[in-house]
């Protein structure tokens, strides 16, 4: 049966409420194996929207012919599914959990005052981060579709929400690959014993260049003097060993070849494991997504064993009562909570979308967002564990201050701090081995969730998704990495933190901003439960989710990003350099200022650029955005009026009910009896004020049949008010 058109007074959300229906049945066909068809087409607004009809069409028309190439085409056109919900659990979590649980997590506590800054921590990872995972969740698994095709055919006027996500999706792509190429670059190097790294070049020991440091340990007794050798070591062959970093963010001069052969060994690792879709990686997951926490666990248990781990330990969860209440209360530390919470779980790149649109309805969004997201922060915890205990390690060894050693983040505290706390472990080689791995697993994992969603989107479109899926994994890895080969030149590692700073911090809190606004006040939460989602949830829940969606968490997010924004503007944007044998840190020149703001508004300007787009050339679209104008004023008169009548009704309820004088005085100068009656009559009244009402004259703005009853917020529901719908249809005919 073919799909309706859509009706052209449909509001912003283009789809009228018999074609949603059916959007949300859509998902089922296909199952009980869970495929379906895949989305045929974005080349134009008009086909996009015919897909469903077309894809019944051919279903039909198979059946009537039952040729072999009908079936063949059939079954090209079915969507992948995971093969069973541990598969699709473990692939959230390998995303979600990647490096930034390792360096960021630990660097932010050491710096906000440890558990100072862990209680705001998890209380944003449930304000802010388990909402947004689960509606991203809920987005894919309705609609079965990438972050672009998600979006268009939910609010086809502002489809650009997800092509903003799959241009992020890019950025992050060509960058994050580049840090696996350096663990593999590490992790090939140790295997030599001693550690290539663990070599004194002569740095606070003159005389002694190239000298191991355990031998340098046995002949010098003067602890400032070793410590000063150690992290030179390590820092001198990570910056002109590993990278060959020139002097400044301007100055490319060397070509890297052995980090070109690691970055390209990165993503062949990342073509081998995509090349087949979910069919290929659901299988890699089982063991990339577990053999992680088998080493972050062995590490665990030789870092707590090791001399000074204790110190080390206390340092993050209580520092001191000092620090403790001055971060506590610090605007600073709650901002950059939230910020973490944010970006470790992978939120508004629309990966969460891509990889929940290959999971079954049957699955529970809400209880896979709370395994995921719970998993992802004790993950933070009990990794940041591991790194201050061998913290602690480092200090009792050189005598230096923890605060001083835990100053690093990012790649710093990897390839800087954590490799030379290594080479002090008794069997360094076998530590770092089992360290690199751990490093090397997290990052494929987020790396497959990230590009997995780009690769969706473009087998979304009819003309790429023709092609094999290994071809075109294929031509997406070698293009990104002939892309990426600037990270490699001598200021690639600058380039590394420009990339770092601008294309992941503010475009992605602007399109989770957008997603709250799209969902809570564009389509509307409780439209979104039972058109789109088949879901029928309680009173109580969906109140909750109204008031998380709609208000707290645009909200959150509005004050996280100015927060942000003034922030950057008020201390200069910096990076690291390596010059002279030292690291400081520098103002970035003017040049790298304009293309880290090109690289954020590359990606925010497609939101509005879509919106005007359509609306100048098509009418249906103009239509659509007149339609919901005038609900959205109607139900702001609707309001008003009501909320009138509510506060008349309370104050002639509390007159008649003998508290007179207690609207005026805000019941301060009653008697508790009278308290209660004037609450009690107000309750009473407003819900009388509140009741649905029945419109049976004028067209219901959202396509709706006449006679349909609107809720007080504008929203259409088809199952919360049917009691009451048929209790005003019988008071009727009993009339």
């Amino acid at each position: 049966m073919d799909s309706p058109a859509p009706d052209e007074s449909a509001s912003i959300i283009g789809r009228d409420a018999l074609e949603l229906k059916n959007v949300a049945e859509y998902g089922t066909r296909g199952e009980p194996d869970g495929s379906e068809t895949e989305p045929e087409s974005m080349d134009s607004d008009a086909e996009y929207m015919r897909h469903d009809a077309e894809g019944e069409e051919s279903s039909g028309s198979e059946g009537l012919e039952g040729g072999e190439g009908k079936k063949e085409k059939k079954k090209k056109r079915m969507r992948e599914v995971w093969d069973n919900k541990v598969q699709f659990i473990l692939t959230l979590i390998g995303y979600a959990v990647g490096l930034g649980n390792v360096w960021r997590f630990s660097y932010l506590s050491a710096k906000n005052g440890g558990s100072a800054f862990i209680f705001p921590y998890l209380i944003m990872l449930f304000l802010v981060g388990i909402p947004l995972f689960y509606l991203e969740l809920l987005l894919g698994q309705s609609t079965r579709k990438g972050p672009v095709g998600a979006w268009f055919k939910l609010i086809p006027n502002l489809w650009g929400i997800g092509l903003a996500a799959v241009v992020v999706i890019v950025y992050i792509c060509l960058y994050y690959n580049v840090i696996i190429g350096w663990v593999i670059f590490y992790f090939v190097n140790s295997f030599h014993s001693p550690l290539p790294w663990a070599q004194c070049f002569g740095f606070g020991v003159p005389g002694n260049a190239n000298e191991s440091a355990e031998l340098l340990a046995m002949n010098l007794s003067d602890p400032v003097a070793l410590e000063t050798c150690w992290n030179a070591s390590t820092q001198y062959y990570w910056y002109n060993t590993a990278v060959q970093a020139s002097g400044s963010i301007g100055a490319a001069e060397t070509f890297n070849w052995q980090m070109f052969l690691s970055l390209g060994a990165a993503w062949v690792l990342v073509y081998l494991c995509l090349f087949r879709g979910i069919e290929s990686s659901g299988k890699i997951v089982y063991f990339t997504a577990t053999f992680p926490y088998l080493v972050l666990v062995c590490l665990f248990f030789r870092a707590v064993t090791l001399p000074g781990a204790g110190q080390g330990v206390k340092y993050l969860f209580y520092p001191d009562p000092d620090i403790m209440r001055e971060k506590i209360v610090s605007p600073q530390v709650w901002l950059e909570a939230a910020t973490q919470i944010f970006f470790s779980l992978g939120v508004a790149t629309g990966a969460l979308i891509a990889l929940s649109s290959y999971s079954k309805r049957k699955y529970n969004a809400l209880q896979d967002s709370f395994i995921v997201c719970i998993t992802n922060s004790a993950t933070s915890i009990f990794s940041a564990i591991v790194v201050f205990a061998i913290v602690g390690f480092r200090a009792e060894r050189t005598g230096a201050d923890i605060k001083d050693i835990t100053d690093r983040s990012g790649p710093g505290l990897a390839f800087v701090l954590f490799t030379e706390a290594l080479i002090h472990m008794p069997g360094a080689p076998f530590w770092a081995v089992m360290f690199f791995i751990m490093l090397l697993l997290l990052g494929l994992d987020s790396q497959f969730g990230t590009l997995e969603a780009f690769i969706t989107v473009l087998r979304d479109i009819k003309s790429i998704g023709k092609i094999r899926k290994e071809i075109v994994v294929g031509v997406v890895c070698f293009g990104m990495f002939i892309i990426s080969t600037p990270f490699i030149l001598g200021n690639g590692v600058y380039l590394f933190q420009l990339f770092d700073q601008f294309s992941a911090t503010l475009p992605l809190l602007i399109i989770g901003f957008f997603e709250f606004v799209a969902i809570g006040w564009v389509f509307g939460v409780e439209r979104f439960f039972t058109e789109v989602c088949n879901k029928t949830p309680s009173r109580n829940a969906l109140r909750f989710w109204t008031a998380i969606w709609m208000f707290v968490n645009p909200i959150i997010m509005f004050i996280i990003f100015f927060g942000s924004l003034i922030s950057g503007l008020i201390s200069p944007l910096e990076y690291d350099r390596y010059h002279n044998l030292e690291e400081e840190t520098i103002d970035y020149p003017s040049w790298a200022l304009f293309i880290g703001a090109v690289i954020v508004l590359s990606s925010q300007l497609v939101i509005p650029v879509v919106l005007i787009g359509r609306l100048i050339l098509f009418e249906e679209a103009r239509q659509q955005a007149r339609d919901f104008l005038q609900a959205k004023v109607s139900q702001f008169e609707n309001f008003y009026h009501r909320l009138k009548s509510c506060f008349r009704s309370c104050r002639r309820g509390c007159n008649r009910e003998g508290a007179r004088g207690c609207w005026r005085g805000f019941c301060l100068r009653c008697s508790p009896s009278g308290i209660k009656d004037c609450f009690r009559s107000c309750r009473v009244k407003c819900s009388r004020s509140w009741k649905p009402q029945i419109d049976e004259d004028s067209e219901a703005p959202y396509g709706l049949s006449e006679g349909t009853i609107r809720p007080s917020n504008g929203e259409t529901n088809y199952g919360t008010h049917r009691k009451e719908l048929e209790a005003v249809e019988d008071d009727k005919k009993h009339d």
